[in-house]
């Protein structure tokens, strides 16, 4: 596996029947666990209650204003907000401003099955008339339903993540906004990568990762391969690939996303009920 290095923006667009659009960033046959795209939910709309047994997942808004509820929780979002969703946990996006509700969608699949669908398209293809359905009576357990929402994760919300709450400093270590404790496989930090300190070089061996830069200037570079980039700019490094990040202006700041991909933890574990 190689770099993948993508604008936000820029990708295969998905219809998901004419209730969402979903840009590819990263799709599942590129990587071992992970799966990223870029959600854009219409005006005015109460999306489908539904749930996923296989994936836990991340949303980073990134445009509008809305309600994401999860389980029994209501979150009010705006751009800068950050929802956690366990697997199996029911949850919903309602768009409640005037204008699209868009997110940054991270999937992280619990096993390398990946929901049995070979592409983010073929799930899609295969879900889509479900999600119609689920939108229309507004619940989430209806025929070919691919779970029924029955879990017990409780879901978290940042409320502001953006680059004037990343701290200015010459740090490279992360500020951790989702444990790996509180999660089956995913794991989120906000970092700062300065021009005057050091790049970051460690070596994940058990992990895969996706930085979003929220803001300024770097320059990647991921084995071979090397990328300038900027604020709305998505990076995936693979599993074991050598890597640095140095930043051409005074910072930049991204969110990182890291998915395991060795089988280590525990299916029967919940996360706990706490606010990050």
């Amino acid at each position: 596996m190689n770099m993948i290095c993508r604008h936000y923006q820029k990708g295969q667009t998905l219809d998901v029947a004419g209730l969402n659009e979903i840009t590819v960033l990263i799709d599942r046959s590129e990587t071992q666990r992970t799966e990223v795209g870029w959600n854009r939910w219409r005006k005015g709309l109460e999306g489908p209650p539904h749930s996923h047994d296989a994936k836990e997942q991340v949303f980073y808004v990134t445009d509008g204003l809305g309600t994401v509820v999860v389980g029994e929780a209501r979150y009010a979002v705006r751009p800068g907000s950050l929802i956690y969703v366990p697997p199996g946990t029911t949850h919903q996006t309602i768009v409640t401003g005037a204008e699209t509700l868009s997110y940054l969608l991270f999937n992280a699949f619990l096993d390398a099955g990946k929901e049995g669908h070979a592409s983010f398209a073929d799930h899609i293809d295969k879900v889509k008339q479900v999600r119609r359905h689920q939108a229309q009576v507004q619940q989430a357990a209806v025929a070919g339903a691919e779970s029924r929402g029955n879990s017990a994760g409780f879901g978290r919300c940042i409320d502001n993540i953006n680059p004037a709450s990343v701290p200015n400093n010459d740090s490279t270590e992360p500020t951790r906004l989702l444990e790996r404790s509180e999660t089956r496989r995913c794991q989120v930090s906000l970092v700062t990568c300065s021009r005057e300190g050091k790049p970051l070089r460690p070596d994940r061996s058990d992990q895969e990762q996706t930085w979003f830069v929220l803001s300024g200037r770097g320059r990647v570079t991921v084995a071979d391969d090397t990328a300038e980039v900027s604020a709305g700019d998505v990076v995936f490094v693979p599993v074991n690939a050598p890597y640095t990040m140095a930043a051409n202006d005074a910072h930049v700041n991204y969110l990182c996303f890291n998915t395991l991909v060795t089988e280590v933890f525990d299916s029967r574990k919940t996360p706990t009920n706490s606010l990050l």
